[in-house]
């Protein structure tokens, strides 16, 4: 189950969204998850029009709750994955990556390295 904010969700109706909508301050709904301390989010999600709805006509059974939150739970983990991936790329190195030797950097060619055949 993936989430796309541009599509309309099957079973869930929806009203014309108006071009401009003014919010108050207090209208700001935050959620989140705690750390293991307790004390700062690890992950929030905030705004003012936050919507949730289910589709209470396909959850029917105590499973199909534990399916609906298992996929809602995904979508999160995908975008945190992404985000990750994004932010932090100096951390994921490519397969096959070998970082210059001192001789590289300074254009000597005549000291070979050959990791593959060293015994």
């Amino acid at each position: 189950m993936s989430m796309d904010t541009n599509k309309e969700a099957p079973g869930i109706d929806r009203e014309r969204i108006p071009e401009t909508i003014t919010f108050r301050t207090a209208d700001r709904m935050t959620y989140g998850a705690l750390g293991y301390d307790g004390n700062e989010l690890m992950a929030f999600i905030s705004g003012y029009d936050l919507e949730i709805k289910f589709n209470l006509r396909l959850i029917n059974s105590l499973a199909d709750a534990e399916a609906c939150a298992d996929a809602l739970a995904q979508v999160f983990y995908d975008a945190l994955m992404e985000q990750l991936l994004n932010e932090k790329a100096d951390f994921v190195k490519p397969p096959g990556y070998k970082p210059a030797t001192l001789s590289e950097k300074e254009g000597r060619t005549d000291v070979r390295q050959d990791n593959e055949h060293a015994g």
